[in-house]
């Protein structure tokens, strides 16, 4: 008998924190489930505040290589839209990844199981197809509800732009910076009075004022001014009064 080394796979977007699906409702199905059939379980692999549709999520790469290291040989989901939610992939991972890789896939609420031998029906397609068309109207929905918000003057953005910030009590709401709003009037001044972006990006710098993404201690940060960034703030209408935040 093939001795399993079991991969759990847990994810949940930020969009959808159901109760239901709660990385710890996954891991308690996922682990409940491993532990009935006499499966050992190496390594938990859990994306929190990751959508189904990216490829790109730290710990389903890290998952993917232990595969192809050997590492595991059987993954373990609730359900296939933990995995993902593009039709594509679907089709890609239980039918190329895995059997490639001699993964045994299970998906626990949905009764799917590839056993020893690799035979995937028709269904895992149609629910590939199904989390698709389910992400596509969550995106439409969500955007729908942003532009609403807007027309009533609501700030829907994750990030207020350099010069202004969310209101504590309000997070939809913006209000000045006066930490550094006297930097957005500088550059408008020095704009008006003929200097060029590049000119006043060198003059930021050389009194080591700090940039958007520095100043809002942002992942990746550049260090210094560019006369791109000066650019965006003179195009940006929010500096223009063209905001309505009632």
């Amino acid at each position: 008998m093939r001795e399993y080394k079991v991969g759990i796979y847990l994810r949940l977007s930020k969009e959808h924190e159901e109760e239901n699906n709660s990385i710890e409702a996954q891991r308690e199905i996922t682990t409940k489930y491993a532990d009935k059939k006499g499966y050992k379980i190496v390594k938990e692999y859990v994306d929190n505040g990751y959508s189904g549709i990216l490829d790109k999520r730290p710990a389903l790469n890290e998952m993917m290589l232990d595969i192809v290291r050997g590492t595991i040989n059987m993954v373990i989901v609730k359900d296939i839209s933990r995995l993902t939610r593009n039709k594509n992939k679907t089709g890609w991972y239980t039918e190329v990844f895995f059997p490639d890789n001699d993964v045994r896939f299970i998906s626990v609420t949905e009764f799917i199981d590839s056993g020893d031998r690799y035979e995937i029906d028709d269904s895992i397609m149609l629910r590939g197809i199904a989390n698709q068309y389910y992400i596509t109207d969550i995106s439409k929905k969500i955007k729908a509800n942003k532009n609403a918000m807007k027309e009533t003057g609501q700030f829907v953005e994750h990030y207020a732009p350099y010069g202004y910030k969310k209101k504590e009590n309000d997070k939809h709401k913006i209000i000045i910076d006066e930490d550094v709003a006297d930097n957005i009037r500088k550059i408008y001044d020095m704009y008006i009075n003929g200097e060029k972006s590049s000119q006043i990006a060198e003059y930021l710098n050389i009194n080591k004022i700090k940039n958007p993404s520095r100043y809002m201690k942002l992942k990746n940060a550049t260090k210094k001014w560019s006369a791109e960034q000066i650019n965006d703030i003179l195009r940006n209408p929010f500096y223009c009064r063209k905001y309505n935040n009632k």
